[in-house]
C-alpha cells in the first residue's frame, strides 16, 4: 500500500527551501499530495509581488518533473490553511520548522472529524549564507538569490 504524504505551500519563487521539503517528501513517501495555496489566500499574508496560480503551478510542475522519480505526485488548490490534511487519507505531513504549528492546528482538527493524527515530518529551514532562512521574501526584495547567496 502506497505511503500518502501531504504538504503546502504558495511556492511563489521555487528555491532551496522548497527543494529541502520536496525532497524529504519524496523521501517519506510514494504518493506526495501537495497543496499550492490560491492567489486568494497568498495574497492575505504577503507583503511582496505574488506570482499568480497558474505560474506557480507550472514552476511546481516543472520542479516535480525533475525530482519526482517514479512517485506520483498530485497538486491542488490550497484555499484554507488545513486543506485536505484535516481530512484526508494520509499518513504524514512535511513541514518546516516554521510551519510545525499549522501541522499541529491539523492534528487536532483530525482528532475532531475522528481521524488518525499525521506523522509530522520536520525538516530544519535552509539557511542562506548569511545564516538567515531562505525565503521567496528575501529573494524578491533582492537580499539573497535562490541558493542563499546574498545579493548586496
Amino acid at each position: 500500500m502506497a505511503r500518502k504524504i501531504c504538504l503546502g505551500g504558495t511556492f511563489n519563487l521555487i528555491h532551496d527551501g522548497h527543494l529541502a521539503l520536496l525532497k524529504k517528501a519524496f523521501e517519506s513517501g510514494d504518493e506526495i499530495y501537495i497543496g499550492l495555496t490560491t492567489d486568494k489566500m497568498a495574497s492575505r499574508s504577503r507583503k511582496v509581488p505574488l506570482q499568480d496560480y497558474e505560474t506557480r503551478l507550472q514552476n511546481l510542475n516543472n520542479i516535480l518533473d525533475q525530482i519526482a522519480q517514479d512517485k506520483r505526485s498530485f497538486v491542488f488548490p490550497l484555499e484554507d490553511p488545513m486543506g485536505r490534511a484535516a481530512n484526508g487519507n494520509f499518513e504524514a505531513i512535511v513541514v518546516s520548522q516554521e510551519t510545525i504549528r499549522g501541522a499541529e492546528n491539523i492534528n487536532n482538527a483530525r482528532a475532531r472529524n475522528g481521524l488518525k493524527p499525521l506523522e509530522i515530518i520536520i525538516i530544519d529551514m535552509v539557511l542562506a549564507l548569511d545564516g538567515r532562512p531562505i525565503s521567496s521574501s528575501r529573494i524578491l526584495r533582492g537580499q539573497i538569490d535562490r541558493i542563499g547567496t546574498s545579493k548586496q
